[in-house]
């Protein structure tokens, strides 16, 4: 994971992971402060007869009754870094009002925060894909509009190095995903990403898309050094 990635880089540096998932069944990692811990999806989905969709929404908004409890258990491991796991469905926590809300609460005093928002490597491909993602990320920057975003192309080891060097060119130069979506793309779906890819071009250039896979450890250096010059350079506790 990439806690053991920057506390091996910097022996000097203590990182914690904290998931905010509560319906996760597996975890690739041992979270040292867990939501599970205090809320269990199939008591609530029980408790309030709902189904696994119903019970995922409310156990995410019961997430703000531990605010309080898990700041005291960042608190006890006084780590300069913190990682946030989050559930993978935005409408969970980026769409509603808990994730912005946790987001301010567990960012306070002169913590200094981040969002890191996922590209897919599997959904970007295709110019209409990629669009779309972009969509979201821009979203996700605006509702969390007071918080730097970080922008990462994840499960880079599926891709080829063309590939990846297309999807990040896409990033930064929207006259050449305009290009791709004319070529690539066609009917009314090439005429909206058009449409949206003018849009971004007007806006000008996202912020920049790091290329990554933790499973063969690819691109983590660029990210950290990305996360540094991101943040201020003093020992300030990093979300």
């Amino acid at each position: 994971m990439f806690k053991d990635y920057v506390t091996d880089r910097d022996p000097e540096i203590s990182a914690i992971t904290l998931n905010l998932d509560p319906g996760v069944k597996i975890l690739p990692y041992a979270p040292d402060i867990d939501i599970r811990d205090f809320i269990v999806l199939e008591e609530v989905m029980t408790e309030y007869g709902l189904g696994p969709n119903g019970g995922m929404i409310l156990a995410s908004d019961l997430m703000v009754n531990y605010l309080d409890d898990i700041k005291d258990e960042i608190d006890e491991f006084n780590p300069d870094w913190v990682f946030v796991d989050t559930a993978g469905q935005l409408e969970l926590f980026a769409f509603r009002e808990t994730g912005p809300l946790i987001a301010s609460t567990l960012g306070f005093g002169t913590i200094q925060r981040a969002v890191a928002f996922l590209f897919d490597a599997n959904f970007v491909l295709r110019p209409n894909g990629f669009i779309s993602t972009l969509l979201l990320a821009a979203s996700v920057q605006f509702r969390f509009r007071n918080i730097s975003q970080i922008n990462v192309l994840s499960k880079v080891d599926l891709l080829n190095e063309e590939q990846i060097e297309m999807i990040v060119n896409w990033s930064q130069d929207f006259k050449a995903l305009e290009d791709s979506t004319n070529e690539r793309e066609s009917g009314l779906i090439r005429e909206l990403s058009m449409l949206i890819s003018e849009v971004f071009s007007q806006l000008g250039s996202t912020s920049e898309l790091i290329p990554c896979s933790i499973k063969e450890e690819q691109g983590l250096d660029l990210l950290f050094g990305y996360m540094q010059r991101l943040f201020d350079s003093d020992k300030s506790k990093f979300y």
